[in-house]
């Protein structure tokens, strides 16, 4: 009997030496190797660990590709607080600008969208879902600026959001802004401006 409880306790003390050492092991991995444990845990579909790393590899490195790992990770979930954090740091960025010319390149024109406006986009959406409409607004017309209007941005992602909730009070506060920019929107951009005023006035 003594034996046994010798092999046993050989036996139980191993399998503790084993769990201890992959948890040394994990803990370094982690801590030394976030880029590694971001890609790992995106390939296993483990998403919010995802943007874990990606943050932490951008605070390390400000390398502006993990941030926006984060943030598209984020939008995929419909992570609304994701979304808007790393989004907002994504756009922040001082590379924002040439990261989106690199993207853009891989979009079709018929998509009409650029990557710069479907995340200024997706950041102001986020807002709206996290109740907090009158700030989704007025970011979405801070990105925009006071003379363009391209297709497909940030105050059109807000309208026809709050289109689709019948939110009337978002709505006129969307036309509001957009009749006092009115008269300064760029000529190239009046028709698609025209038709989106509109479209949010038809409501």
């Amino acid at each position: 009997m003594r034996v046994d409880k010798i092999i046993l306790r050989a036996f139980l003390t191993t399998l503790a030496s084993i769990a201890i050492l992959f948890l040394f092991m994990l803990t370094a991995l982690v801590c030394v190797y976030p880029q590694t444990m971001m890609k790992m845990t995106y390939d296993l579909g483990m998403n919010d660990a995802s943007v874990w790393f990606a943050e932490i590899s951008y605070d390390r490195s400000h390398e502006i590709n993990y941030i926006a790992h984060a943030a598209e990770v984020a939008i995929g979930q419909h992570d609304y607080k994701k979304i808007d954090s790393c989004g907002e740091r994504l756009i922040k960025d001082d590379e924002f600008a040439a990261f989106c010319a690199k993207k853009n390149e891989n979009i079709p024109q018929s998509a009409e969208m650029t990557y710069e406006q479907y995340v200024y986009g997706q950041v102001c959406i986020a807002k709206y879902e996290r109740a907090h409409a009158t700030e989704a607004v007025e970011r979405a017309f801070a990105l925009v600026g006071d003379s363009a209007f391209p297709k497909n941005n940030a105050v059109v992602a807000v309208l026809i959001t709050a289109l689709q909730n019948k939110d009337a009070a978002t709505v006129n506060l969307v036309i509001e802004k957009m009749e006092r920019m009115q008269a300064n929107v760029n000529e190239g951009d009046k028709a698609y401006f025209d038709k989106i005023l509109a479209l949010a006035k038809g409501q």
